[in-house]
């Protein structure tokens, strides 16, 4: 379960708490499972207020999101080549 207004994530009774930055990855995601999400998308809306978007943010985000993630087996992050990324939900 994604809890967006507490920012946390409760899997197998276990809960995470999540980052401001990685709650706005996430329900990204959560909003369009297993769509492809661009990164210039991802970028602009997680980044664009801030004035600022560094290249590898998103990248270090989603890896941070993946291994929070890791303990449902059928939830995960995927990269579709050129695209962006995918939720993927089983």
């Amino acid at each position: 379960m994604f809890d967006a207004n507490n920012r946390k994530l409760i899997q197998n009774g276990n809960t995470t708490d999540l980052t401001g930055t990685e709650t706005r990855i996430l329900l990204i995601f959560a909003l369009s499972p297993n769509e492809t999400i661009a990164r210039s998308r991802l970028q602009k809306e997680v980044w664009e207020d801030e004035g600022v978007i560094v290249g590898r943010s998103l990248d270090m985000f989603i890896s941070k999101l993946r291994k929070k993630l890791e303990a449902d087996p059928n939830i995960k992050i995927v990269v579709v080549r050129g695209k962006g990324y995918k939720l993927e939900v089983i």
